[in-house]
């Protein structure tokens, strides 16, 4: 595959030849070792990385909100002839008051393991926690840009996961953030043990 089209931190899976989900290494390689072939899995936010995801796991529900990412996720998953990935389309806008909306698990779908990666953030670690709170056995939040400069800083949410067991990541060779003001603002994923 031409990796000339990946962001910094992406990489390809040289096990199968596709991209991984767009999270730190670290956190790539902490779930490269885990079995999640019986784990339904639902992400906020799609990229390149949901097929390689949904080959680790029994079913991927990816939930969008921008048609074009929709549209180019569908196609490389179709391409790489991936049948357990859902995709549902919810067109808004971050921080327009349509978290609900957004954020709504399908009904008749009960995930083991939730990624937020997109939009309202915060919002989605306290459905996650009210969710898993409430699920036999809990659950799996994976957050990524943890408390990241430039992109999700929430006092409250990260207080909310405070008492949680939980594993963090930090991209070392990450450089864009405001290291004077923010120095703890690199970029971090957080795989998050709720019960």
């Amino acid at each position: 595959m031409n990796t000339d089209n990946l962001s910094f931190g992406q990489r390809i899976d040289p096990e199968n030849n596709l991209v991984e989900l767009w999270l730190t290494h670290g956190a790539l390689d902490w779930i490269k070792q885990q079995d999640w072939s019986d784990k339904n899995v639902t992400m906020f936010g799609c990229g390149m990385g949901d097929s390689w995801l949904a080959k680790r796991c029994a079913s991927l529900t990816v939930i969008e909100r921008n048609k074009e990412w929709f549209e180019k996720s569908l196609k490389y998953a179709m391409q790489n002839n991936v049948p357990n990935i859902s995709y549902l389309l919810r067109e808004c806008n971050d921080s327009s008051g349509k978290a609900d909306y957004y954020l709504e698990l399908p009904s008749t779908y009960k995930p083991d393991i939730i990624i937020s990666d997109d939009a309202y953030r915060s919002e989605a670690v306290f459905n996650a926690i009210e969710y898993f709170k409430n699920k036999e056995g809990g659950g799996i939040l994976i957050c990524d840009n943890y408390n990241q400069s430039y992109i999700w800083r929430s006092p409250s949410a990260l207080e909310a996961l405070e008492p949680f067991e939980k594993l963090i990541f930090e991209q070392p060779d990450h450089e864009d953030y405001n290291k004077e003001l923010e120095p703890d603002g690199k970029w971090k994923t957080a795989i998050i043990f709720i019960k």
